[in-house]
């Protein structure tokens, strides 16, 4: 019997000698034709036959240029330069010799004095396939702010009040630089780190894989990516900022970012340390003109729109430093990037929560708990990127990430909970103490090599990935319960747990690509993955007389080890025009294994196998240039992760006793994708559509047990009167339903930009509660109208209106159905006038409408700031600035399952005042700064 593998990689090493010979770069350098100085900047385009394009470069500083290798032909270069008539030069590269350095001389273009030249302005707005592309210049900024005030005001795209970035209504996953990687482990410090006013274009993409790039073929994953395309003329300098503040009660916010951008090679450090909740840096936060959290548009599955200003849980002292770098070698075709980053946050926080449980057929019961907790959080993460272009047929990817963190937390809290009568059912005292650390290694593979007919292809790709993890739990509970008003029971909880665990997985799949026409192609593809975890948890009596740790608990205690494989394969069809359609269809069949093995208390193993078809299809249509839709239905499945699968019962607080379960299925999940974009080139409008549907059958819910009376659980487990005992099931019924649209045109006459953005979700959640089926249905609907005013760098004006409408239906109960309604209100000056004297101010306003008694709110949160700019060119400034002015920021927000109706409270940071100062770096190219400022 023939081995596949073996073939494939007879395959591979037949054609890798035929691409690999005879092929050599072309080099040389532009120049101008009157003095021969070389031209920096110049644009080449190597085209092939049919002017299929084959390699883009830049000349760098003194005009030279380097294309990457080619195979022998005929080819094209094209040649453009501002000022300079553009080039087209024939070249031919042989099979027998090396070809020599070419000198390209352009003319410049030069122009009578009486003539009137008429350029037209760059379109403000663009679509080119999965890219919408906006230009810089249809915003205005402030001088030397930071790329978040520029991103936010494209349509389509919000930060929330922890600094996530959503574009189009999805979540964008990182923030490239003129394409290349830029912290990839935090893409908010992206926005932070980059100047406005080096800007050029915003880009959002839907990005396909690697792979799926490479072959053409759509393997369903898609990332939400922000390309930010930065000035040419600002790609060579330095640049950046430092700025500290001081106030009354020791409070502080310094740090700083500084830049060296040298063509490719880009190195970038940045650091913060604060106690005023901030985990970013830019000046508006260094001045306390702008809290995290004051956008505070929440939202998604199981949350309501109702939060208030504050951002975050409790104050934070945060110590964080990190480094990107990016360059590029041997002629261009090996490309590194590297980021390193340090995180250090202490927080303590305050909250009260109030919780209805919906109970069906029982009392409903309340629950109320004051909580007190405190931690220490230390992370480190570096990643690596290395990408080599072997050839023009050959490419190999390489990506390794390795992470440490370590928490220490320690909780105290009182609960207790009354039935609708105001009849107490329980009450606790309880401390927590947590030590956790978690390493993880992990990395991926691409390999693509082009097998010399166009469209013939074979990819190769692995991840792998090895963690391990370490804990500590410290519980002590004082635990009361009622029977009738009256005291039935009092108990206490004191044990250590330790746990220990590691996992490692492989990844692996490889697709072969074959042409069939002119238009169409077909795609098969092999699929493996194996992956195992293992964990172990202990626990102990804890004996307070003699301070020492008791005999092993078998009912809490647990080891127990994971293993899940599948195999898949299948095939995929599709039929594309450039610029047209294009239409894929495919079946994958997975054949899954899942092993369960527990070895103490008791030794169990128990296996499932899981046979899925895996159906998937995708339109894609450009009615124009400027106008696309695509719709699109994938297959997955997802497996149980081991937390879900080990059956050891965790009673750390006793009145919510969890445990897992090892009889649980993968899940099953379908998905449907439908997107509109158009855009209007002259006006600068633009108009998108994002519409997505998700079933899942057996989808892994909680299922819950609230205890009408005191119920033995395990053999020396009790759980008490209205406690709840907690382990996850499948079942089916589970669906959601959400749809987004944005719209942002210009005004100019009025020079404001305007952006609407609509968001609508229903959400069916379903689960198990006293062994019967309960479910909520949710709803909302999100309205949002942005103003940004373009007047000018000298005086930025933005205003904000935001309505939230959620409502939820219960099945348990249908007298507690919940309406909520929630309307923030937002505007925000900063004016700069006479010899540089700059005030700011931002005015924040929520009304809450619809959550439980006390939590129905409407406060105004208001920071303002006045400074003084210095130096010739204003790149100083010293400011007073005040958060909270009114000293009425609080800390709210609703929470919705298909069990609860949850109101929390957390304490949050007042009113303070800081003085700061801020020094902001720019020098380009060797030549005079900037002044700053955006382009209009």
């Amino acid at each position: 019997m023939c081995n596949p593998f073996k073939n494939l990689s007879y395959l591979i090493f037949l054609f890798l000698p035929q691409c690999m010979m005879a092929q050599q770069p072309i080099r040389g350098k532009i120049v101008d034709s009157v003095d021969h100085v070389g031209l920096f900047g110049a644009n080449l385009r190597l085209l092939a036959a049919k002017d299929s394009l084959i390699d883009q470069r830049s000349t760098s500083t003194d005009g030279q240029f380097q294309m990457k290798q080619v195979p022998p032909g005929m080819y094209r270069l094209q040649i453009n330069y501002l000022g300079y008539r553009p080039a087209y030069v024939h070249i031919e590269v042989p099979a027998d010799s090396a070809i020599g350095s070419l000198t390209i001389p352009l003319l410049p273009e030069y122009r009578a004095l009486e003539e009137v030249a008429i350029i037209a302005a760059p379109p403000a707005a663009v679509l080119k396939g999965d890219t919408t592309e906006f230009d810089a210049a249809a915003f205005s900024t402030e001088p030397y702010a930071d790329a978040d005030a520029l991103v936010m005001q494209i349509p389509g795209v919000e930060i929330d009040e922890d600094g996530q970035v959503k574009a189009q209504g999805e979540d964008v996953q990182r923030i490239i630089v003129d394409g290349k990687e830029f912290f990839s482990t935090d893409p908010r410090i992206a926005l932070k780190t980059l100047p406005a006013d080096i800007i050029s274009k915003i880009q959002l993409i839907d990005e396909q894989s690697e792979q799926a790039q490479f072959t053409g073929f759509d393997d369903g994953q898609r990332r939400k990516v922000i390309n930010i395309v930065t000035r040419p003329d600002r790609r060579k300098g330095y640049f950046g900022r430092v700025a500290g503040g001081y106030g009354a009660s020791e409070r502080y916010n310094t740090g700083g970012n500084l830049n060296s951008f040298d063509g490719d090679r880009r190195l970038t450090i940045f650091a913060v340390s604060n106690n005023v909740n901030q985990s970013g840096f830019s000046m508006a936060n260094i001045a306390g003109g702008e809290q995290e959290g004051g956008r505070n548009n929440r939202g998604g599955r199981n949350r309501s729109n109702a939060s208030g200003a504050g951002g975050g849980s409790g104050i934070n002292n945060t110590k964080s430093v990190s480094t990107n770098f990016n360059d590029e070698w041997l002629n261009e075709r090996l490309d590194i990037n590297a980021n390193y980053a340090f995180n250090s946050t202490n927080n303590e926080t305050n909250s009260l929560t109030s919780r209805e449980y919906l109970i069906g057929a029982n009392a409903n019961q309340f629950n109320t708990q004051n909580q007190e907790s405190g931690s220490i959080n230390y992370s480190h993460r570096a990643n690596i990127r290395v990408r080599f272009d072997i050839d023009s047929n050959q490419r190999i990817d390489f990506r390794p990430t390795l992470s440490f963190q370590q928490n220490n937390r320690n909780t105290f809290s009182n609960n207790s909970t009354m039935l609708t009568n105001n009849d107490p059912v329980n009450a606790s005292a309880r401390n927590n103490d947590n030590e956790n650390s978690n390493f993880n290694l992990s990395g991926s593979v691409d390999y693509s090599l082009r097998l010399g007919k166009p469209g013939r292809t074979v990819s190769l790709s692995a991840n792998g990935s090895a963690n391990s993890n370490k804990g500590l739990a410290r519980t002590y509970s004082l635990n009361e319960f009622f029977r009738n008003q009256t005291l039935d029971r009092v108990d206490t909880v004191s044990n250590r747990s330790f746990t220990a665990g590691y996992g490692n997985g492989i990844t692996g799949r490889m697709a072969y690509t074959e042409p069939l026409g002119r238009h169409s192609r077909l795609q098969a593809n092999y699929s493996l993955r194996n992956t195992a975890n293992y964990s172990n948890r202990e626990t102990f009596e804890f004996l307070a007389e003699t301070g020492q740790l008791g005999e092993l608990n078998r009912q809490l205690s647990n080891e127990f080890r994971n293993d899940y494989t599948y195999h898949s394969g299948g095939l995929s069809y599709q039929i594309a025009k450039r610029d047209s359609f294009r239409f894929e269809v495919g079946m994958d069949f997975q054949e899954a294994h899942l092993h369960n093995n527990r070895t103490f208390p008791d030794a169990t193993a128990m296996g499932s196998r899981f046979s899925s078809y895996l159906p998937s299809a995708e339109f894609s249509y450009n009615f124009s240039r400027d106008k696309k839709f695509d719709i699109g239905y994938r297959t997955a499945t997802k497996a149980p992760a081991i937390n879900e699968l080990q059956d050891v019962i965790n009673n750390q607080n006793p009145l919510n006793i969890r445990t897992g379960n090892a009889h649980l299925k993968q899940e099953y999940g379908h998905r449907f994708t439908l997107r509109f974009n158009r855009v209007n080139r002259e006006s600068g409008s633009n108009f998108a559509v994002n519409v997505g549907a998700e079933l899942a059958n057996n989808r892994i819910v909680t299922s819950t047990l609230i205890a009408g009376a005191d119920t033995l659980i395990a053999p020396g487990i009790l759980l008490g009167a209205g406690g709840q005992f907690t382990r996850p099931v499948n079942i089916d019924g589970y669906y959601s339903l959400s749809a987004n649209t944005t719209y942002g045109t210009p005004v100019k006459p009025l020079k404001i930009n305007i952006n609407l953005s609509t968001n609508i979700y229903h959400n069916h959640d379903i689960g198990l509660t006293n062994r019967r089926e309960t479910y909520s249905n949710s709803y909302g609907v999100n309205q949002r109208v942005g103003v940004n005013s373009r007047f000018g760098p000298r005086l930025v004006v933005g205003l904000s209106y935001t309505g939230n409408y959620s409502i939820v239906q219960n099945n348990s109960n249908t007298n507690l159905n919940y309406n909520a309604y929630n309307q923030i209100i937002r505007n925000d000056v900063a004016y700069t006038f006479w010899k540089g004297i700059r005030i700011a101010s931002s005015l924040y306003y929520n009304y809450n409408q619809g959550l439980a008694d006390g939590y129905n709110q409407q406060f105004a949160l208001w920071n303002a700031s006045i400074g003084k700019n210095l130096l010739r060119r204003e790149e100083a400034e010293i400011t007073l600035s005040a958060y909270d002015l009114l000293n009425r920021n609080t800390n709210i927000n609703r929470s919705i399952s298909e069990r609860y109706i949850q109101d929390t409270q957390n304490n949050a940071l007042q009113r303070y005042f800081l003085l700061s100062f801020t020094y902001n770096l720019r020098k380009f190219g060797g030549g005079r700064p900037p002044s700053g400022g955006s382009r209009f």
